[in-house]
């Protein structure tokens, strides 16, 4: 094991995402009952391989690295392509695990603390529904006309008006979802407090908080890559193409 993970308690494993919390249910370790516990201490009782399940907890703990790129020169259609598999995959994988959890606790314990996870729920809820229209609408309408666009530029294919009279409308249907997606962001943020911690805080429940934040953030740079990068730049193509 390494250095640096091998002495975490099972407790301390939980508490840093969702995602460490699924690979050690998926072995059977009970982050309650062996909170306290080593990772090896843990496998052995549930007679799992204690370096397997480092190396998955390392890999789905991993921080994601951030992109250096210059998004004003990278091809249009790179850019879609690192979007969708940066981020529209993290969030096809990520909502619905989050959502079962949620739900989970806000079943268990939603009359606590003023209703905090029934009210997280309901408005999780909301953005996960938003997001998957939108990420539906990205992927059958606006993305594939834009990489059009990019081929008609390329000379590779004749440059077509789009069907909804400009690729501006599809882009403000898009900017507006992304105006609802801020605001529920928003809203999870006062409903939790900031994500502060309760005193009462399994975990569990600190994993779920912490990949929330995760959520947050990615989320702002997804918005940010099609807001100032994407979308000025298809605007920019379908000028140049159709005036």
């Amino acid at each position: 094991m390494s250095i640096a993970t091998e002495n975490l308690t099972i407790g301390q494993w939980a508490e840093k995402s969702l995602r460490a919390v699924l690979v050690l249910e998926q072995y059977g370790i009970d982050h309650h009952a062996d909170e306290a516990a080593s990772l090896e201490e843990a496998c052995q009782r549930r007679g799992a391989d204690a370096a397997k399940v480092l190396e998955e907890l390392n890999r789905v703990t991993a921080p994601r690295a951030a992109s250096e790129r210059d998004w004003n020169t990278v091809p249009v259609d790179e850019l879609i392509r690192h979007i969708v598999a940066r981020h529209h995959e993290y969030l096809k994988l990520e909502l619905p695990r989050l959502s079962a959890r949620l739900r989970k606790m806000s079943t268990r314990h939603g009359e606590r603390d003023g209703g905090l996870l029934n009210k997280l729920n309901t408005v999780f809820n909301d953005l996960q529904e938003d997001l998957d229209l939108h990420l539906h609408k990205e992927e059958a309408i606006l993305f594939p006309f834009i990489e059009r666009y990019a081929r008609a530029a390329a000379g590779v294919e004749l440059p077509a008006p789009p069907p909804f009279g400009t690729i501006a409308n599809p882009i403000a249907v898009m900017e507006h979802d992304h105006d609802n997606v801020v605001k529920l962001l928003t809203r999870i943020r006062e409903i939790t407090r900031e994500f502060a911690i309760p005193d009462y805080a399994c975990p569990n429940f600190k994993g779920v908080w912490q990949s929330l934040q995760e959520l947050e953030a990615d989320l702002h740079e997804h918005i940010r890559l099609e807001n100032e990068f994407l979308h000025p730049r298809a605007r920019q193509l379908e000028q140049a193409l159709i005036g």
